[in-house]
């Protein structure tokens, strides 16, 4: 694990030169089919990520936010995001980071992430069994047991998983927590384990957005599931992520199923 560790770390790196070689409020946006943003940075840093990862293991399989390459077989796939938090990266506002994980495809369990901030130059990483850092010095989540005076994420509206967030950001508010929406679900996520937030959930399917969070918060002591409390892999589209310090999870999930509704049909996507 150590020679991936590296491996991720220094590529790590390399991307986030790229991410701020095109970081401006002038940054050139295109959108894609799914009504999300795309910069030269994401398409750039992806292919950087193929390019490593197809000369350096070549046995591997890779899961791009923008591309992928699947090796049958494989016994691992290295999942990525290359810029998470687009949209904010494209309006020139420093809320964004890479994001890499190697997956087991046996289980569907990362076994690293590192997820890196270049604009503050803060990197985080994990590997199984071996804790979790923010550049060197070990992190931890939070104490506490319960939302006052206290910070959760939010990302992603669930509607398409059958969801509503209204319900989750009524209840926190009512409990004088302070809910904030980044736009960067890894950015707002890492600060669970870094011991910031008491919480993060996001309404999406994803694995690219959620890998490195879910090694990273469980090694820094933190508990990571999927919007209805049950596991889920993390090579592949799932139901969401729900992740916590450990301590306030299961009101989080009682809080998140008051939201649940009836998903719209295919006819109406």
């Amino acid at each position: 694990m150590d020679a991936y560790l590296q491996f991720a770390k220094e590529l790590a790196v390399d991307a986030g030169a790229i991410a701020l070689r095109y970081f401006s409020f002038t940054t050139e946006t295109t959108w894609k089919e799914d009504n999300t943003p795309l910069t030269k940075a994401d398409t750039e840093i992806n292919d950087l990520v193929v390019k490593r990862i197809s000369e350096a293991y070549p046995d591997h399989s890779i899961y791009g936010e923008e591309e992928s390459v699947i090796k049958e077989g494989s016994s691992y796939i290295w999942v990525c995001d290359p810029i998470d938090g687009t949209m904010p990266f494209s309006l020139g506002l420093p809320i964004f980071t890479f994001s890499l994980a190697l997956v087991e495809q046996a289980t569907g369990q990362p076994v690293v992430g590192v997820v890196y901030d270049p604009v503050m130059k803060n990197m985080y990483w994990a590997h199984k069994g071996g804790g979790a850092y923010r550049n060197g010095s070990q992190i931890f989540v939070s104490k506490q047991n319960n939302f006052l005076n206290s910070y959760v994420s939010a990302d992603g509206s669930g509607r398409h998983l059958g969801f509503s967030n209204l319900a989750l950001l009524d209840a926190l508010s009512r409990e004088k927590c302070k809910v904030m929406k980044l736009l960067s679900v890894i950015y707002g996520g890492v600060q669970v384990a870094n011991g910031k937030f008491v919480g993060t959930v996001f309404y999406g399917e994803y694995a690219h957005d959620v890998a490195t969070l879910k090694i990273i918060t469980e090694e820094a002591g933190g508990k990571v599931t999927d919007l209805n409390g049950n596991e889920r892999r993390y090579d592949q589209e799932g139901l969401g992520c729900v992740i916590s310090n450990g301590h306030v999870h299961d009101k989080l999930l009682e809080l998140i199923k008051k939201g649940k509704i009836d998903p719209p049909s295919p006819m109406a996507v």
